[in-house]
């Protein structure tokens, strides 16, 4: 019995220094730059690396290039709560090998990062249009995991990156001021409040069952049309939405924008439940006023139709692996589908 103890016991601290071995050397932090991991990605690939990087991209990329060479090339950056606000990315072309975990540190100086990052411009007419409008240049010294898709695949916008840097924590930002380089007169560095009302109500099924998880749209139909930021809106657990707008007349619908799907499977829907947009019940909104208590129902649900798809070389050979799009003759929204390793869809 004593011998087994003992064997036990060694057995328990083989384990412990085995684990504790691995995870030190999972978090073993590797020095470099942008431009040595873009140049040799495989090299660093599931690593932890520290690396001075500054952020650049739009409204569809989020990327980090090397702050001293800009040109070497650039890696897609991504962490939770990040990213540019419309993206495509096909999963079928992201890489499927598991990856390490990464937990995203939250302290002082990540919030200090995530300020200077979410600060923008802000246009001094409402019609302004700007997608894209940051007041800071932001660069950090970082620590993060890369990750090589390999041949073949990749990470981000259409998968058009190779490399991706999943971040862990930040240790140092510095940001370069870019208001100056915006017109004044047309931008300002604080929020401007403008008239605004607010639309809210509830979505319900055939049954007056709550729809939740359902996008709503909202339309100007004042002449002319009056600039909306936010025109959709996704219902909670109780099926309500809600819009904040300018001052004007509106109309509201559901799958108005996408077309029908598994998940939504109803024909275009306007407030309070018509099919036509023309007899949709316009919704008249003052400043500061809340129009609320609205209900838009749905009608019965649509039947599913299966509709087989090959494609064809013009040899006639079979396409694996296409895009199919498929699009409704009056309201021109679409679907994807791909097809399959038999060349069905």
């Amino acid at each position: 019995m004593r011998f087994c103890r003992a064997s036990f016991l060694i057995l328990c601290c083989l384990a412990f220094f085995a684990s504790s071995h691995a995870a030190a050397g999972q978090d073993k932090v590797a020095t470099t730059t942008v431009c040595d991991v873009v140049k040799e990605p495989p090299v660093f690939d599931n690593k932890l690396v520290r690396l001075t990087a500054t952020l650049s991209g739009n409204f569809e990329i989020s990327s980090i290039h090397d702050t001293a060479h800009k040109d070497c090339g650039s890696m897609w950056f991504t962490y939770p709560g990040s990213g540019p606000s419309a993206y495509v990315s096909f999963s079928t072309g992201e890489p499927a090998k598991p990856r390490p975990s990464v937990q995203l540190i939250k302290d002082k100086k990540f919030n200090e990062f995530q300020k200077y990052v979410d600060a923008k411009m802000y246009a001094r007419q409402r019609d302004s249009l700007c997608i894209d409008c940051p007041r800071y240049e932001v660069t950090a010294v970082m620590i993060g995991l890369v990750e090589f898709a390999g041949p073949g695949h990749g990470f981000g916008h259409m998968n058009s990156f190779p490399v991706q840097f999943v971040l862990r924590s930040i240790e140092k930002t510095s940001v370069k001021d870019l208001a100056p380089n915006y017109a004044a007169a047309d931008y300002s560095t604080t929020l401007i409040c403008f008239p605004m009302g607010y639309v809210s109500g509830t979505l319900v099924g055939p049954d007056d069952r709550l729809i939740s998880d359902g996008d709503v749209n909202i339309y100007s139909v004042s002449d002319p049309a009056t600039h909306i930021d936010e025109d959709s809106s996704t219902t909670d657990e109780k099926g309500r939405f809600k819009f904040a707008v300018p001052p004007g007349s509106y109309i509201i619908g559901f799958n108005t924008f996408w077309p029908p799907s598994a998940k939504a499977p109803y024909p275009p829907t306007y407030y309070p439940s018509t099919k036509e947009r023309t007899t949709a019940k316009v919704v008249n909104v003052g400043d500061k006023q809340h129009v609320k208590n609205l209900v838009l129902k749905l009608p019965q649900p649509l039947t599913a139709r299966i509709i087989p798809v090959k494609v064809l070389w013009p040899d006639g050979r079979p396409v694996p692996d296409a895009n199919v799009w498929i699009s409704q003759r009056v309201y021109q929204d679409f679907a994807i589908g791909r097809t399959m390793p038999d060349f069905s869809t």
